[in-house]
């Protein structure tokens, strides 16, 4: 398991280890300066040995008498390892074992010095083996040196380093962890402290750090980043509960603005013929002495009463555009039915009609009332569309099979997400076009086309609620209903369904 370290512990840890690296490299430098004026001083001792065993060596003295010399000088320095050789080579004395071979050391033309064992980072080592001539033409005297001693006080030097290290540690721990913490460690805890209550909305928070440094600027700083954040935050809050407030205004005009246009078509649609059928039973009332009058004037009432009823049946669609009695329907044989029946219609005399099926279209499932509907409502308006033109009026209807991903439509209220999820990967459309070459819809109009009683036509030609019906309709099965359109050009509508296998 890994275990985060706190800053506390980081810059403890991170200053221990330099200064244990410190006091490592300055006791490792020392010990070999120590150990180095231990050797060059054992050198020195070597010397003053060769030379007095030189001055005995060369006095005219029998040769029994020098080794004897020679050999209580050694002992008297505790050499205990040494061998004597005479002018001519031959051995005159020797003692003990001398090592093979050593590390020279030092080289003159006094003496030679090896050290055996030891090295740089092996300490002094065992022994010195000091080889000399007696004098310029003969002789050798050769012995060795312990460096016991230095290696006694070399170990020493350690073990006084190792505590040092170990005092000086603890040391800078209790007082960097003091200092740290109180310069360092508290102010940016508290800091943090003071980041986590605002970043929960305590905007008020502020960092309490009363540090002289750095940490102290970094403090200042961030309570003045504080209370401007506070003052941005609230600022913000004020400006959208002013844009929620104008929100709600707009779409409460808005609201009554659609009430007000949907009141003013019913009064307008309604009027009509509630005026007349007021008109009749006025007529009625006051008796008529015809009975055949009287049945023409019944008949026309009832005409009027109908008019009345369809329109409100159709504000009653507007309300309820849902999805009833949906069934496989056969679009190709639906379009033809269609054109069939509106064709001896008066509004469609003298309009040609040309198909273009894709055959093998998969059916749409819906209501085949209302999808008839919709393809008279579009049939009308294009043939009232050619009414200023004396010749070929034409009406061209395809059909396909097209995969399509339908955009996703804005949200109307503040409660609804953004925005409707759309399909990634795109769905089976069946898509009917319907072509015409009338006088096209102006740019203004076009913005309104869909929108409840506009109309393009004549007063009395036209409810304009046919296009707003039809849109609300194929929306309702999933589908949508656009348009692109040329002034004095034609205009090509499209409705767009799911296949029912998409369905």
């Amino acid at each position: 398991m890994n275990v985060a370290l706190g800053i506390r512990s980081q810059l403890t840890l991170g200053i221990v280890l330099i200064t244990l690296a410190g006091i490592g490299l300055i006791g490792i430098l020392s010990i070999k300066i120590v150990e180095n004026s231990a050797l060059y001083w054992k050198i020195s001792e070597a010397g003053r040995i060769v030379r007095i065993i030189r001055v005995a060596a060369n006095k005219p003295q029998p040769d029994d008498a020098m080794i004897n010399y020679i050999g209580e000088a050694l002992r008297e320095a505790d050499i205990d390892d040494y061998r004597l050789n005479g002018r001519k080579g031959n051995l005159l004395i020797q003692s003990g074992t001398l090592p093979a071979d050593g590390e020279v050391i030092n080289a003159s033309n006094e003496f030679i010095v090896k050290r055996v064992g030891g090295g740089w980072f092996r300490g002094p080592g065992d022994l010195l083996y000091i080889s000399a001539p007696l004098d310029k033409a003969s002789g050798r005297i050769e012995f060795t040196l312990t460096l016991r001693e230095i290696k006694e006080d070399m170990a020493g030097v350690r073990r006084f380093l190792l505590l040092y290290a170990f005092l000086d540690s603890a040391v800078i721990i209790v007082f960097g962890v003091f200092f740290l913490s109180r310069s360092i460690v508290t102010p940016i805890k508290q800091l943090d402290e003071a980041a986590t209550r605002i970043a929960g909305g305590k905007l008020y928070e502020r960092a309490s750090v009363s540090v002289d440094n750095e940490i102290g600027s970094l403090a200042s700083s961030f309570n003045t980043m504080a209370e401007r954040l506070e003052a941005e935050i609230k600022t913000l809050e004020r400006v959208n509960l002013e844009l929620l407030t104008t929100q709600e205004e707009l779409l409460r005009s808005s609201t009554l603005a659609a009430v007000g246009r949907l009141a003013a078509g019913i009064a307008h649609e309604v009027g009509n013929p509630l005026g007349a059928l007021h008109g009749y039973l006025d007529i009625l009332e006051k008796g008529l002495p015809d009975k055949e009058d009287e049945k023409e004037i019944i008949a026309r009432a009832l005409k009027e009463a109908s008019r009345i009823d369809t329109i409100v049946r159709e504000f009653l669609e507007i309300s309820r555009p849902s999805k009833r009695a949906s069934e496989p329907v056969d679009v190709n044989r639906l379009l033809d039915e269609t054109v069939s029946t509106i064709s001896v219609h008066k509004d469609f005399e003298g309009i040609r009609t040309e198909f273009s099926f894709e055959h093998g279209l998969p059916n749409v499932i819906m209501d085949e009332g209302k999808l008839r509907q919709v393809f008279m409502n579009i049939l009308v308006n294009a043939a009232h569309s050619m009414n200023g033109k004396d010749e070929n009026r034409l009406v061209r209807i395809e059909t396909s099979l097209e995969r399509r991903t339908l955009g996703a439509r804005p949200r109307r209220r503040r409660d609804d997400s953004p925005l409707v999820e759309t399909e990634a990967a795109g769905k089976d459309y069946v898509v009917i076009r319907f072509i015409d070459n009338g006088s096209g819809i102006s740019s203004e109009d076009a913005k309104k086309i869909f929108d409840p009683f506009f109309s393009t036509k004549d007063v009395g030609k036209g409810t304009g609620l046919g296009l707003f019906i039809s849109q609300s309709i194929i929306n309702a099965y999933g589908g949508e209903i656009n348009f692109e359109t040329r002034s004095g050009e034609g205009s090509t509508f499209m409705v767009v369904l799911p296949s029912g296998s998409e369905a």
